[in-house]
């Protein structure tokens, strides 16, 4: 027998939020960005099931898997929305994530963002410390 899950309602998860420190709310929203990145792949990956697929019971329970999983996605999407606006209630701001619903143009110029300064200078070595000796601490 599968365990049953219950899921908090969206009141008390928005009620909830108001309770936490900032850095749980924002581990949240790390934890439901990768749960919903996993749907995705595993969505995709059952369609490609559901195509090679010659039975249909075979078909029918994979439809059912993913109309699921697309439920599921829906309600991770209403947790980050309220998410959101907690920060947002907070006076933090949002930062966007590919799948949050923004098109990559409205995200900035295109150009892909790195560690570092994109105007660094050249006499950096490979640990991204600059040669002088103005800036300590550890380099990741």
């Amino acid at each position: 027998m599968a365990a049953q899950i219950f899921t908090i309602n969206p009141e008390a998860f928005t009620e909830a939020l108001k309770e936490l420190p900032l850095s749980a709310v924002y581990a949240k929203v790390s934890e439901l960005r990768n749960s919903i990145a996993h749907l995705h792949r595993s969505n995709a990956e059952m369609k490609d099931f559901l195509e090679a697929s010659q039975s249909e019971d075979e078909r029918r329970e994979m439809e059912g898997y993913i109309r699921e999983n697309e439920g599921v996605f829906a309600s991770m999407r209403e947790r980050l929305d309220m998410l959101r606006t907690e920060v947002e209630r907070r006076g933090q701001s949002w930062i966007e994530e590919e799948g949050d619903g923004v098109k990559e143009e409205e995200k900035g110029d295109g150009v892909p963002v790195t560690n570092g300064d994109l105007n660094s200078s050249s006499n950096s070595n490979a640990a991204g410390q600059s040669g002088g000796d103005a800036e300590e601490g550890v380099y990741l």
